[in-house]
């Protein structure tokens, strides 16, 4: 029995002795050898700038279309629900269209009244352009 405890002494021992001296090896700042790599002092920062957007983001802009609740009142299609169906508003111009959503009393399409709301007026300008962007998909 006294051998088996002094055998378990002298092997926790060693393995803290290890740990020490690997924490006091060299210059490494990963003493345990991990795989976490270690940027060199000399390179280059990475680039942590917003990448330019190349245009609108469709797919944000049919979340928009849905999650605002656009489509409670408008179909995609040619239907009238409460307010115009949006087939064909593709060829519109993409200023018609960001007008009609941020100033809808401008100009009312025949045979419907101003009933929609101004709110849209204070979207952020990155989620009205891909709102617009995916309504410039709907032919």
């Amino acid at each position: 029995m006294f051998k088996r405890s002094r055998f378990i002494v002298v092997f926790v021992l060693a393995v803290l002795t290890m740990f020490v001296i690997a924490a006091c090896a060299g210059e490494s700042e990963n003493p345990f050898g991990t795989t976490t790599p270690v940027p060199a002092a000399d390179a280059p920062a990475p680039d942590t700038s917003e990448p330019v957007a190349s245009g609108p983001n469709i797919a944000n802009g049919e979340r928009k279309f849905a999650n605002l609740g656009c489509s409670s009142c408008h179909s995609t299609g040619s239907n009238k629900i409460v307010g115009p169906g949006l087939a064909g508003i593709g060829a519109r111009d993409a200023e018609y269209i960001r007008n009609a959503i941020t100033d809808p009393g401008a100009e009312i399409v025949d045979g419907y009244t101003n009933i929609m709301p101004s709110t849209f007026a204070n979207l952020k300008a990155s989620d009205l352009d891909d709102l617009v962007g995916y309504l410039k998909t709907l032919n």
